[in-house]
């Protein structure tokens, strides 16, 4: 069943702003909630047809609320989260207000106005595996606060659905990337550190494994998910199951620029508990792919094209 109504939040963000663009272009109307904080990328959110903006904090619920009311939303997205793990080892409580706190306030709105809900998490709450991959059924373990927190945000979800009967559809992704990436994360720092010619900082022995997903792949599964499957309470891992070592995806990006990791990467003191490799099955999400997904070759030449359009 087609709804055409959706609240999105977190709409400014990365991943946020590509679904926004996503299902902008597939017909929706779409009313988005940001914060705008250091994150977030105001020019996704300037006027638009079809596009009505509020700069406001998940965790307001009355403003929620009323929002989602006033425009007779059909369902909410829940991007809206604080995703850097660098941060979340300092002890900021916005990991706790944001990927908690905020979706409690939205699962009260979905609560008191009989609307469903889209939770995106990540595939960082099953925790590190050294061989195989988890499916959907596996156990949680997340093992930094960030991922704790996302975990804590998908029991609240279950724990509305289950006792108000809240239907909803989970999502957990592996690493997006692609353009208008803030600058703190991994690729865009490769690219930073390129621009700026210094050194790549690369954590440990960069042999940790990480499961790559062009962004706009991975908004376009979660629009047909959302499409197809009517809010059915159930989980769906979302990957192509590109993994590659952070060497790997250095070494990629160094052959745009003809440089060597000898030239271009400086080793330091590994990250505070830096999980090895996340790795997820994918075969419930394959239904709803209806294309021919982006290589990663491509993807990181569009993305090394965004960063680069101004020099």
């Amino acid at each position: 069943m087609k709804k055409n109504k959706v609240l999105i939040t977190g709409c400014a963000g990365f991943i946020g702003g590509h679904a926004l663009d996503s299902f902008l272009d597939n017909g929706c109307e779409v009313i988005g909630v940001d914060k705008m904080t250091y994150a977030a990328n105001p020019s996704t959110v300037e006027p638009r047809e079809g596009f009505t903006f509020y700069k406001e904090d998940v965790c307001d619920t009355e403003a929620m609320k009323n929002i989602a009311e006033k425009h007779n939303v059909d369902y909410i997205i829940h991007f809206a989260a604080e995703s850097h793990v660098d941060n979340s080892i300092k002890g900021d409580n916005c990991f706790i207000d944001s990927n908690i706190t905020g979706t409690k306030s939205l699962m009260e709105v979905c609560k008191s106005l009989s609307i469903p809900i889209c939770h995106i998490s990540t595939d960082e709450v099953y925790g590190p595996i050294a061989e195989g991959s988890f499916s959907e059924d596996d156990k949680l373990s997340p093992q930094n606060f960030y991922s704790a927190t996302k975990a804590a945000a998908e029991h609240i979800v279950c724990a509305y659905s289950n006792t108000f009967d809240i239907d909803y559809v989970m999502i957990r992704m592996s690493n997006n990337y692609g353009p208008r990436q803030n600058t703190e994360k991994f690729i865009p720092t490769i690219l930073k550190s390129i621009k700026s010619e210094s050194k790549i900082p690369v954590y440990g022995n960069g042999l940790n494994v990480r499961d790559w997903i062009y962004v706009k792949d991975s908004v376009r599964v979660i629009y047909n998910i959302v499409q197809s499957v009517n809010f059915n309470k159930e989980i769906y891992n979302i990957t192509f199951r590109d993994e590659k070592y952070n060497l790997e995806v250095i070494s990629e990006i160094l052959n745009y620029f003809n440089l060597t990791q000898e030239q271009a990467v400086e080793f330091v003191e590994d990250r505070l508990g830096h999980d090895s490799r996340y790795s997820i099955t994918n075969e419930k999400m394959l239904e709803f792919v209806d294309f021919t997904p982006t290589s990663f070759q491509e993807g990181i030449k569009q993305t090394i094209a965004y960063y680069t359009k101004e020099d």
